[in-house]
Order: C-alpha cells, then structure tokens, then sequence
C-alpha cells in the first residue's frame, strides 16, 4: 500500500509547489510552459507506469497464490501418477497374459494349420491315386468289355458254325436213315427167303441142317440155296466221308463204314439157326431199325459242350503267390528272434520295407531292429504290451522317430504294411493293405543309414546283437518281407500288396535268412493262403 499511496502524494506536492512559484512569479509563465508541458507527459508517463506496475503486481500476487497451492496440486498429480501407474502395471500384466496366451494359442493353430496341411495334402495326394487307380481301373474294365465284346463275336461266329454242324448232322442222320431203311428191307427180304427155305425142307423142324443140307454136302438141291446163306448180303454202300470232314463234323464213328452196323445182326441171326433146337420154324428176327434209331436219338440228345470245342479261359488268380516263405514267432520270448547273412553293403538314404503280417497279440511288438556300435537304434520298427495299443514307432537315428497308427491291423488277419522313407525332404510315407494311412515331412532330412551294422526280426536290439527284452518281442506270423534302398511308387505297393510280384532291387529278403533263434520256424510257401 505504501508504494502505491507515495507516487499520488509526490505527485501531488510537485503539483502545489509549481503553483506556488507561479503565484510567486507571475513573469516567468511563458518561460516555464514548456516545464509543465514536460510534466504533463511524465504524468501520463507515469499514470501509464503506475497501470503497468499495477497490472505487474497483480499478476505477481496471482503467481504467487500459484505458487503457494502448487504443493498441493504436485501432491495430487502424485498421487494421480502413482495411482495411473498401477492401472498401467495391472494391465501391462494382464497384457501379457493375453500376449502369452495368444502367442501359445497362434502355435497351437500353426501347428493345427500344419496338421490341416498335411491332411489335406494326404487327401489330394489319396484322391489322386484314387482318381488314378480309377482311370486304370476304367482302362482295364474297357479292355475287360472289348475282350467280352470279342469273345461274344467268336461265341456268335462258333454259333454259326454250330447251326452249319447241326445242318451236316442232320443231313448225315437223313442218309444213316435211309441206310437203316435198305438195311430193313434188306432184313425182310432175307426172312423172306429163310422161310421159304424151310417150306423147301432145306432145314428140319427142330431147325439142324438135313445130312443132305447143301450146307454140308456142298450140293444144291433144287437150287434152292439163296446166296445170302453163302455169301453176306452188302447193303448199298453209301459215300465215304473224308478226313477233313469227320474230324471236322465228329462224325468218325458214324460214317467210317456202314457194315459194322448190320453185319453183327446178321450173324447173330446166322449163329440162332443154325443152334436153335427148340422150334421147328425160326420166327423173323426183329429189323435192327429200333437199335439204330435209339443210337441216332442218343446222339442227338448229347449235350452240346460234347460237340462243341472247349476254348480255355484263364481264371483270375485269387490269391497272393508272391510271398515265398513265412516265419512264425509261436509266442513271446526273448530267445525268438532271426538274423540275417549280410546287411547294408553301403549307406542309404531311402528305404523302403514291406511285409504280410498276421499278428497273434494285443501289441505289434518289434518288426525290425538295426544296430550299429554308435547307435542301437539306427532303425526300427517297434512296438511293445505297455504302449499305446494300434501304434508303432518307425525311428530313424534314435530319438527321432514318427508314432505310425497300425490299430487296424490286431485282428488276427493278414495284412499288408508298407513303409517308405527319404532322406530328401524327409519323406515318409506308410501304407497299410495299399491304401495310404500317414505321411509326413522334414523326418531326419539328409540322413544317412550307415552300413556295418546288424539286422534282426521280432526283437529290439539295445546292443549290437543282444540286449533283448520280452516285452518288445513280436508274435504272430511274417511273411513276404522284402527292404528295398529305394522308394517304392504307389503302384508299387499296390502290385506287392495284390500279389503281382516283388518290385526290382530288393536288398534283403527272406531268402537272406541266417538263423532262427529260439522256437521260431520259417515255412516255404509259393502263395499267402498256403502260409502257416
């Protein structure tokens, strides 16, 4: 207040004591002019000074209050801060959790993705072959109808053929007919003339020739004698068929000659006068018409497959004959087990291994284990009673390895596996009675099975040769084992697994059988069926 009351009182006395010299010196006003004119304008310098410094102070007064509750406020921005940085840690965490849970959620679905992939990948690769195996299908089922087609045609043209043979049958039965009836009229004549023979008396009446019998004496009374008696009757010969035309026509025992057909009558009608002694007159014989009639009606009641030339049609093979030999592993044991003579002469990078198996356990058990001083498990295929049931494990190097779904196959059948693997991409595919069951990629990609090491069937080896366990054996029933350094195409396993033969190259094969250990027994067997 002080400082704003003393510029008005300075102010003021300046003011009075102008006007004092001026009431003092009224002379001197004209000079003093420009003196007050200075003072006016450092009055209004001043009055503007004083707003200033009022307009100053004022905002120094604000400041101050200012500063006074910044305390405060800095207090409550603490306080603001501190509170906004919980907020802030509290959902930085659970931030994190989400991030977390998300991350394992994206992996859980790239893996879902991959096994997506892959099942779709398997599925356009089985549509594939399916569409493949189709169109061979289609191809052989056209073959199979052109084939039809063409037999129909030979069927048709042998019909044709078979209606002109049945022409020239008839035609040969008309002329053996005619034959038959000159025959008959031949057998009249000749009854015709034996009784006449007898009105003569040239044989008695208990039918024995008279002493006088020309017969007997050489002389011919009254020359009654007919030549019949001395000489056969021929019947009229009828023309010969060839060769051709019999072989052709199955006529041979029918038209080669017409004489066996009577001649036999007539000498048993010979034979019955001459030794008959019980009637004094010799009745007719029958004509031989019913005989010839019932031999021509038997042979036009023969089916047709008699006359008929049978064409041979091969038969589908219905069964699997390409397996050779068969081993049986009786029963869980660590003695049964088989080894090989020779095992990998260089390193591999594709394999490929086939088999018919008939498993007699709950388990599959060990197939194949190979052994090398570095490593037990350079490859094997194996199971065991306390794993999951309907699986097998294929390794490659221990431990990598791939878990292979068999479950389809513990029904104490034969069943037919197939597993292929490639060192390119790592490769793998398995295929259970030729239908693709799983695949799969980057399986120990740019490995190498060395060679050096030892091969076994129905145990898994934990040493080179040894180290076997009970519950790993394999019981049931092997056969076609076949392994290959190589990768078998689809069609391939679908010709193994149908019995079209084993694929080129087979490294080893039951024939390369060392020894059977224990009660393990390996049956020769041409086909599957004939296998144990």
């Amino acid at each position: 207040m002080c400082r704003r009351v003393t510029p008005g009182l300075f102010m003021i006395i300046v003011y009075l004591c102008v006007r004092q010299t001026s009431e003092q010196v009224p002379g001197q006003m004209e000079v003093r002019k420009p003196l007050y004119q200075r003072l006016r304008r450092l009055d209004e310098q001043f009055r503007r000074f004083q707003e200033v410094t009022l307009n100053h102070l004022q905002s120094i007064a604000e400041n101050y209050n200012i500063s006074y509750s910044i305390d405060t406020r800095f207090q409550l921005l603490t306080q603001q801060y501190e509170s906004l940085s919980r907020d802030f840690q509290s959902f930085k965490a659970s931030a994190d959790q989400d991030l977390s849970s998300l991350k394992s959620w994206s992996k859980k679905f790239q893996k879902k993705t991959k096994r997506l992939d892959l099942r779709l990948a398997n599925v356009e690769r089985a549509l594939r072959e399916n569409n493949r195996l189709n169109h061979r299908h289609v191809q052989e089922h056209r073959t199979v109808i052109a084939n039809l087609t063409q037999e129909l045609r030979e069927q048709r043209n042998l019909t044709g053929s078979m209606e002109a043979y049945k022409e020239e049958v008839q035609s040969g039965i008309g002329v053996l007919q005619d034959a038959l009836t000159q025959q008959q009229e031949q057998m009249k004549q000749l009854s015709e003339q034996i009784q006449a023979m007898q009105r003569a008396g040239v044989f008695s009446s208990t039918g024995s020739p008279r002493s006088e019998d020309p017969l007997t004496s050489n002389r011919t009374p009254q020359g009654l004698v007919p030549a019949m008696l001395t000489k056969r009757v021929k019947p009229k010969v009828q023309p010969k068929v060839s060769k051709e035309d019999r072989v052709r026509n199955r006529l041979l025992p029918f038209t080669s000659t017409s004489q066996p057909r009577v001649f036999p009558e007539g000498r048993r009608l010979r034979d019955r006068k001459q030794g008959s002694a019980q009637t004094s007159t010799l009745p007719p014989e029958p004509p031989a018409l019913p005989k010839e009639h019932s031999q021509i009606q038997s042979l036009l009641q023969l089916p047709l497959r008699h006359k008929i030339p049978q064409h041979h049609i091969p038969k589908k093979a219905a069964s699997i004959c390409n397996v050779h030999s068969a081993l049986l592993f009786p029963s869980a044991s660590a003695q049964n087990y088989v080894t090989f003579r020779k095992g990998f002469s260089a390193g591999i990078h594709e394999i490929s291994i086939c088999t018919w198996l008939k498993v007699d356990a709950d388990y599959v058990g060990t197939l194949l284990s190979y052994a090398t001083e570095d490593n037990d498990n350079k490859l094997v295929l194996y199971g065991r009673n306390s794993s999951i049931q309907g699986s097998m494990d294929f390794v490659i190097g221990d431990p990598a390895y791939r878990e292979l779904s068999i479950g389809n196959i513990l029904d104490g059948r034969w069943h037919h596996i197939c597993v292929i693997w490639s060192s390119i991409e790592g490769r793998f595919w398995h295929y259970t009675d030729r239908r693709l069951t799983s695949t799969g990629s980057k399986f120990q990609k740019g490995y190498e099975i060395p060679s050096g090491g030892f091969m076994v069937l129905g145990q898994e080896q934990d040493t080179v040769g040894g180290g076997f366990d009970i519950a790993e054996a394999f019981v049931g029933r092997l056969a076609g084992f076949a392994l290959w350094s190589r990768v078998l195409t689809p069609g391939e396993v679908s010709g193994v697994a149908t019995g079209r033969g084993l694929p080129r190259g087979a490294v080893l094969t039951l024939d390369d059988v060392d020894q059977l250990h224990g009660s393990v027994q390996q049956v020769s067997c041409e086909c599957l069926e004939h296998c144990i």
